[in-house]
């Protein structure tokens, strides 16, 4: 700016009104003005430009909706605003199936975004495809921005890890199943709302005291294959396939049709036929119903809370998922569901170097405590669960800490890593056609455990297809 003020200041003091070399009239001085006044804003507008430091636009595909899109873009708001290089662009895309496709798709094509939100199910096909992504502890050593992994909670670190206990993503809205009630109908059903069922078998005469109160829907559960296979399974410390739930080398087949799941399913069927259980779905339908006040207890995802309290007409109870407390010293820990970003491969080391920033700003503990406090989603973090229960945030919302309870362990159990399978995707599909046998009453329970096997590990011998964007909605 001071270049260009002396050079104005050389052209003005030769300017004369009364010379003609200058100005004929004062028509003409006018324009001449006129014009000098355009030609210096131009130079300023041209200098500020140059002398503007460049922003790197970071792309980041994700499945947010309702609250947790909100929190999102309050976090990436932020990140902007905390530094003058990076401007991080969230772009939905659909559901959790929908953007795992569009990811995929863009990487094969080389214009993948920077990060790439990926659900739980798709973790062990990003993990088979190496030359798609960067690793995370690969990111934070060429980039010097350390994302520590002993900060995690064992079983986040430990799904989205490799074999040697090295951080491949960024575990990002985490989520395990607990169960929900209208804390209204339990009163309108005689029921106290402080003492929710702890035990399947606790459940049954809670279910008939609601019917009895006019509820044409007990029970309803979303995710269904989710909860009542892979993670009572967990709960009760059983496997649901060999190899530690696939986490092991070697060949893995599907082992879940085991006496636990064919009690448990079997009273899941008979609760269903006296109409105590009312199947809503096989993604997220169960929540919708139980927010619209339809359906009085919902199992389901914890991440759903901040959706569920703020649509729901009524006061929302929130309790641990059921166990059976004469089943193997039960319960053992519930497992990790949600999602984990992805660094993607082919960048330049400047975007590599934004990523990094972001991933750690988003790790930080306040911004992984807001995080939670704005989305339900579990907080995997030590620091930020240190730093909510430093605010007192807990004694506030205990309910927000059951979520976190189950999924770090009530007990040590052997599969709290979660289930980390290829075509998993089809194997879930596979599982929920199962159960939908039972409840329409065309297999038995143990039937239908036993074809979801046999079909399941005919799907892991197979080679995994190329996802498929999912044309239903609720696609988790």
């Amino acid at each position: 700016m001071w270049k260009i003020s002396i050079v104005v200041h050389s052209q003005l003091q030769d300017y004369n009104p009364r010379n003609p070399k200058w100005i004929a009239s004062k028509e003409e001085g006018a324009c001449f003005m006129n014009r000098f006044l355009i030609l210096l804003f131009g130079i300023l507008v041209s200098t500020i430009a140059t002398a503007a430091p460049a922003v790197t636009e970071l792309q980041l595909w994700h499945s947010m909706e309702g609250a947790p899109a909100v929190a999102l873009q309050r976090l990436t708001t932020q990140f902007n605003a905390s530094q003058q290089g990076y401007r991080v662009i969230p772009v939905f895309q659909g559901h959790y199936q929908d953007t795992f496709a569009a990811g995929m798709t863009a990487a094969r094509a080389g214009k993948a975004p920077h990060m790439l939100q990926v659900y739980e199910v798709g973790a062990a096909d990003m993990m088979a495809t190496r030359n798609i992504f960067k690793p995370l502890y690969q990111l934070a050593a060429e980039t010097r921005i350390p994302v520590d992994r002993e900060n995690y909670f064992p079983p986040a670190a430990a799904f989205y890890s490799d074999a040697t206990g090295r951080l491949l993503a960024l575990p990002f809205n985490s989520s395990t199943p607990v169960m929900y009630y209208n804390r209204d109908a339990f009163r309108e059903a005689g029921l106290d709302p402080d003492k929710p069922p702890r035990t399947w078998p606790e459940l049954q005469p809670v279910l008939i005291a609601l019917q009895a109160a006019g509820s044409d829907c007990p029970y309803t559960t979303s995710w269904q294959a989710w909860v009542h296979l892979e993670n009572v399974s967990a709960w009760h410390n059983q496997p649901f396939a060999s190899g530690n739930n696939g986490f092991a080398a070697g060949l893995v087949e599907l082992n879940f049709n085991s006496h636990l799941m064919i009690r448990h399913i079997s009273l899941l069927s008979a609760w269903s036929k006296s109409s105590l259980f009312i199947p809503a779905g096989r993604s997220n339908e169960g929540e919708t119903r139980f927010a619209m006040g339809d359906c009085a207890i919902l199992t389901g995802s914890s991440g759903a809370s901040s959706s569920i309290l703020d649509a729901a007409k009524f006061k929302v109870g929130m309790a641990p998922l059921p166990h059976y407390d004469d089943f193997n010293n039960a319960p053992y820990n519930t497992l990790i569901g949600g999602a984990a970003l992805w660094a993607m491969a082919g960048k330049t080391a400047l975007e590599y170097t934004g990523i990094a920033r972001f991933m750690a700003f988003a790790a930080s503990p306040v911004a992984a405590a807001e995080w939670h406090r704005g989305t339900g989603y579990i907080p995997v973090t030590r620091g930020a669960y240190t730093a909510l229960q430093a605010t007192g945030y807990y004694k506030e919302h205990p309910e927000a800490q059951i979520a976190a309870t189950q999924l770090r362990g009530i007990k040590p159990g052997s599969f709290a890593r979660g289930v980390r399978l290829r075509n998993y995707e089809k194997i879930r599909a596979v599982l929920d056609q199962e159960l939908d046998a039972v409840w329409n009453g065309s297999k038995t329970p143990k039937t239908a455990l036993d074809d979801a096997v046999e079909r399941g590990n005919a799907l892991l011998k197979s080679p995994p297809p190329s996802p498929q964007r999912c044309d239903r909605p609720g696609c988790r």
